[in-house]
């Protein structure tokens, strides 16, 4: 089979430059060749706001000696994300990983597979298996990823009495870097807000996780800062006093943030009393 392959290439690439192979694809499994001097360009489109993308790239050469693969994950404007490269014969899975925020940006993922080292133009040097995830977030259990911007912040549904908890919140050191969440809190009530990370991924040792409440005027109220890889919750406590003739709830704001090449699940719980 791989001769009659070969015998293909060699016949066609000597009379044809090598054209940019290009597919839409979805998710799930897919496979293809890797070519000497081609690149295969395999689209991802309709990515949803705040959607993770993880690809699992696998070579297998059919050569012992010659061969190489350089794997890119770019955008939809070219720009690149993530890179991996492999030298025959090896032959481990390379995982690629970006998280997308709430625009969503990006909207659309490019991989592209590209093979060098051969001994001419389309000399197939190996096959290779690619799956491709996507993971959509649940942000104050919306379903989507919490926006970056206090006009758009989730409404968490906490105005009633009782406890409160939000187990499935993730922000990426990618392109998802905030979380913005909004409460109304009834005079004459308590807000109690504790927030931990429940698990990191990545490496340290400069990544770290920062939470704040502010007020409606975004005047921040009470700050926290955890380090990666530990789980110090974040707890702050507020209450809105009853006013004469002023019925209107008060508005707070919680600003999750991320930095470093690390990524977090975090736990919200609120508990909302009457009275202090």
């Amino acid at each position: 089979m791989k001769t009659g392959l070969t015998i293909f290439f060699i016949s066609f690439f000597c009379a044809h430059p090598l054209l940019a192979q290009e597919r839409i694809i979805e998710e799930g499994e897919h496979r293809g060749f890797i070519v000497n001097e081609g690149r295969q360009i395999l689209k991802v489109n309709r990515i949803r706001p705040g959607q993770t993308i993880q690809v699992f790239l696998t070579p297998q050469w059919f050569e012992e000696i010659k061969g190489r693969v350089e794997w890119r994950l770019e955008d939809q404007d070219g720009v690149s994300l993530r890179v991996g490269r492999q030298t025959n014969p090896e032959a481990e899975t390379t995982f690629l990983e970006w998280t997308s925020n709430s625009q969503p940006k990006p909207s659309a993922y490019v991989i592209k597979v590209q093979g060098t080292g051969g001994e001419y133009a389309g000399e197939i040097l190996g096959q290779y298996s690619l799956q491709v995830f996507l993971w959509d977030q649940n942000d104050g259990d919306s379903g989507t990823d919490a926006p970056e911007t206090y006009e758009k912040a989730i409404l968490l549904p906490v105005a009633e009495p009782g406890n409160y908890f939000f187990q499935e919140n993730f922000l990426s050191g990618t392109a998802d870097l905030c979380d913005l969440f909004k409460i109304h809190l009834k005079p004459n009530h308590s807000l109690t807000l504790r927030a931990f990370p429940t698990q990191w991924q990545g490496r340290g040792p400069k990544g770290h996780v920062r939470w704040e409440l502010l007020n409606k005027s975004f005047r921040p109220l009470k700050g926290g800062t955890c380090p990666f890889p530990q789980t110090t919750s974040f707890l702050a406590k507020v209450f809105h006093p009853k006013i004469k003739g002023d019925p209107k709830p008060a508005l707070f704001y919680l600003m999750v943030k991320i930095e470093g090449e690390v990524s977090i699940i975090y736990t919200l719980q609120a508990e909302i009393k009457e009275g202090r």
